[in-house]
């Protein structure tokens, strides 16, 4: 048997006996490979680093494990905090056309601040403007530096008067030249809203009557306003008012900017013709700037590796599926738990099968998302499939542990969807199958997630730190009270958060979800234990399903120490101002 401590690798999956082939890793000087066949539990154990009945972790190692995982917790919570400080630049358009826009941004601004502070506790905002015209306005620009005064800034905008344009396009390379002069703070999340109804200066963009052909006469070219984009680390959003103007233009951006930054960046586009619905756009643009902000500075600050994107392209067109191959490959799926306790049980031992499995796969991916890329893929019924693979080079971000760990977080809140929809005897909240690929015909096993296509709008409904879609006509109150009710059915124990997927007819279907769990060793990076708990509850206004349900919201305070197998002490906690996060005591 191997200890914890040594290396390994799956070098085969054996589905008759539903176990794992492993090889030990020790001796790199060796030729002889040691296989050895143990069941899946015991396999697992030794993915998640925990114990197997026959190798205890001794309780010197243990508090040390507890202890680093909660300093990352820390921060984590820190990484938070700090995208939380925004500056947000607004580039508009100001030629003739564009003054119900200029007119929209300034009432906007308040009903803005108003939502993002609701769900932002930490909340740190300041805003600011250029105004671009064309060559044939007198003063073609103009610049409000980033503030924290509202009054500032309506009246500034208020003051902006639409003019100029006498062609089809636009001196927008001279307004986002202005983007570096900006006063942007150290370490902020940074993001630029760019309203426009026309193009740039230059034939190759756009195909209108243009006096500058050429593109900018002054010389701007557009490597370097990417290049801004990507040295200043900026959140771009473009929102076309008259997309086939625009539309070409950006495909274009977007396409040297991937190069530019090692499709590190990208800008995001919403489509911006009905007014109305500006002020939705402009908040989504900004929790999800917030959201990829606070990814990237907890990589910082957590990763042992660093975050060095793969070679890829984005190619959003379903392929043609009869002229690609089958590959094949092994697949893996935990059995769901007989029972919710059982399953957050510190001596649970998952069960799982593995099947051989075929499947034909896009040679590009069509999305991605801040960690993985998500390629279309049939399997050999024809049956659509999505397969995500982390868009990260690195054996950390490419381990089996990882995907098993992604797996046995969206199992196990399937687990609790079942007993949550039979307690209401309804179907409302439904999780995706996850199963784990391995791909073996490689020199190294390469290792995807697959699950049923999700069709429809994908939207998040919250976070695993605080966040909550904002819910106007209460559709989405069930998924709050559902991560409610997983508090409380699990006795305080864990939490299923960051809950995310399409409206369907009956209720949802959802995936990627993240686990808090008291104890901190399981459920992977996402498990911000009793303190994501405690934001979560910071922000959640219980509904009409929370009080039909008999739901109570739980007031926090200081536990006693606890070992990680023990989170009794929940049931004895002072009541204290919730906004407080303690790190000290949480296995």
């Amino acid at each position: 048997m191997f200890s914890k401590t040594k290396s390994f690798k799956v070098c085969n999956l054996n589905s008759r006996t539903n176990s794992f082939t492993m090889l030990e890793g020790n001796d790199p000087q060796s030729s002889e490979e040691i296989t050895v066949e143990q069941s899946d539990e015991s396999a697992l154990r030794m993915a998640f680093g925990g114990e197997s009945s026959t190798s205890l972790t001794s309780s010197q190692t243990k508090k040390q494990l507890i202890a680093n995982r909660m300093e990352e917790i820390k921060m984590t919570f820190k990484a938070i905090r700090a995208s939380e400080r925004v500056d947000l630049l607004f580039l508009l358009d100001c030629t003739g056309s564009m003054g119900e826009y200029i007119y929209q941004v300034k009432n906007d601004l308040v009903k803005l601040q108003v939502e993002l502070k609701a769900n932002y506790k930490n909340l740190d905002l300041k805003f600011g403007f250029i105004r671009y015209t064309d060559f044939d306005v007198e003063k073609p620009y103009s610049i409000l530096d980033f503030t924290n005064s509202t009054l500032d800034f309506v009246t500034f905008v208020a003051s902006i008067k639409d003019e100029g344009g006498d062609d089809c396009a636009e001196d927008m390379f001279g307004g986002m030249n202005l983007i570096k002069l900006m006063g942007w703070r150290k370490d902020s999340t940074r993001i630029v809203i760019h309203l426009a109804d026309a193009p740039c200066h230059g034939e190759e963009y756009h195909d209108k009557p243009d006096n500058y052909p050429d593109g900018d006469p002054n010389g701007i070219t557009l490597d370097s306003l990417m290049k801004d984009i990507i040295s200043l680390d900026i959140n771009y959003f473009f929102g076309h008012i008259i997309k086939p103007a625009t539309s070409k233009m950006i495909d274009i951006f977007n396409k040297r900017l991937a190069i530019l930054s090692k499709n590190m960046k990208t800008i995001n586009t919403f489509d911006s013709k009905d007014i109305s619905t500006l002020s939705t756009h402009l908040l989504k643009s900004v929790e999800s700037s917030i959201s990829s902000s606070r990814s990237t500075l907890t990589s910082q600050l957590v990763d042992k590796e660093p975050r060095i994107p793969k070679d890829y392209i984005i190619v959003k067109e379903v392929p043609y599926f009869p002229t690609l191959p089958l590959i094949p490959m092994q697949r893996i799926q935990f059995k769901i738990p007989n029972s919710l306790d059982a399953c957050l049980d510190e001596k649970y031992e998952a069960s799982s099968f593995s099947e051989e499995f075929e499947i034909k796969m896009a040679p590009y991916p069509f999305s991605q998302g801040g960690n993985r890329l998500a390629y279309h893929a049939v399997d050999k019924d024809g049956n659509r499939k999505v397969v995500k693979q982390s868009k990260y080079k690195g054996s950390s971000y490419n381990s089996m542990k990882r995907y098993l760990e992604e797996m046995e977080c969206q199992t196990v809140a399937a687990k609790f969807a079942f007993d949550f929809n039979h307690l209401r005897s309804k179907q409302d909240i439904n999780f995706t199958f996850a199963k784990v690929l391995v791909d073996k015909n490689n020199d190294q096993p390469q290792f995807y997630s697959v699950e049923k296509l999700i069709e429809g709008e994908y939207q998040k409904f919250n976070s695993n730190h605080g966040w909550l879609r904002k819910d106007e006509d209460g559709m989405n109150e069930i998924i709050q009270t559902f991560s409610h009710w997983t508090y409380q059915a699990s006795k305080g124990k864990a939490m299923v958060v960051d809950i995310q997927g399409v409206k369907i007819d009956k209720g949802y279907l959802l995936t990627d979800p993240a686990i808090h769990c008291i104890n901190v060793r399981r459920f992977g990076a996402t498990n911000l234990g009793k303190p994501g708990m405690i934001k979560f509850f910071d922000t959640h206004k219980c509904n009409k399903h929370c009080r039909e349900l008999k739901l109570v919201k739980p007031s926090f305070g200081i536990l006693t120490k606890t070992t990680s197998s023990s989170p009794s002490s929940l049931n004895s906690i002072s009541s204290i101002n919730s906004t407080k996060v303690d790190f000290s005591n949480n296995n």
